[in-house]
Order: structure tokens, then sequence, then C-alpha cells
């Protein structure tokens, strides 16, 4: 069967309708058209993808910290429930991107150092008055940061 020629080409679509241009990328790939493919378009957002991953560990991986922080130095009994369950969320989020991505576990490690100091910096924002440890306290075990009850 003959393939039919998109009314608009994919690279087009891809700056006026991304929907469209993901819809007909899609219908491309069944149909085994790679004539019509905008691989240029094709090619960046599976590079988006795993940039949005990383993105996604990074911004995770924050929050955990923060919250840890707070619950580990702020005397507040009022606020520890609420603080836990947002290290509870974080942490199992984290295990869901890690279970689906293993090859995170190695970009942790290179991002860790930077993080903790976008959770220390946020954190050092909302109490001003205390102080908080300028190099992570929680140690840099992937495990470690995943299950371990530091404020114990």
């Amino acid at each position: 069967m003959p393939k039919t020629p998109l009314q608009t080409p994919l690279h087009q679509l891809y700056d006026e309708d991304f929907v469209r241009w993901v819809e007909a990328t899609i219908a491309c790939l069944k149909e085994r058209d790679t004539e019509q493919l905008d691989w240029d378009g094709l090619i960046e957002e599976i590079e988006d993808l795993g940039k949005s991953a990383k993105r996604e560990l990074e911004s995770r991986l924050s929050v955990l910290l923060a919250h840890l922080l707070k619950r580990c130095y702020i005397n507040s009994p009022n606020d520890y429930r609420g603080w836990q369950l947002t290290i509870l969320e974080q942490r199992n989020a984290l295990k869901r991107l890690l279970k689906q991505s293993p090859s995170l576990k190695g970009y942790f490690q290179d991002v860790l150092d930077d993080v903790y100091q976008d959770a220390l910096a946020e954190a050092s924002a909302a109490y001003p008055a205390s102080e908080f440890p300028q190099a992570a306290p929680f140690g840099k075990e992937l495990q470690a940061l995943l299950t371990e009850e530091f404020w114990r």
C-alpha cells in the first residue's frame, strides 16, 4: 500500500502544533515510514526524555534533603509529621524513578553535593536563625538516604 504524504511536513508541525507532531510521528513510526520522519525533532525529544528524568531526580532529591534538614535540625514537633510525610513521598518517588531508570544511580552521585547546596539554601531561607551543616550530614549512600530515619 503506498504511503500517503503528510499535509504538513513533520518538521513544520514540530514548531506549529506539538501534539499533532507527536501523533504524526507515532503514526510514521508504526507504519515504519522513515522518509517522512522529522529526525532532528525526534532526536531532540528523545534527548529531552533523559534530561527530564535527571531533572526529576534532582528536584525530588532536593525536596528530600531540605525536609531531612528541617526534621533533623529544627525543633518544631508540630511540623514533624508533615516533614516526615514529605520525606516518605519523595523517597517513594525516587525509588520508583530509580527502578525505572537504574542508570540514574550514577547520576545521583554526580549531583548529590550540588543538590545538597540547593536544599541547604532552601532550609536556611525558611529558618534563617537556624544553623545547618554546610556539608551533607546524611552521607553519600543512596540506600541510606532512601531508608534511614536520621532524626532518631
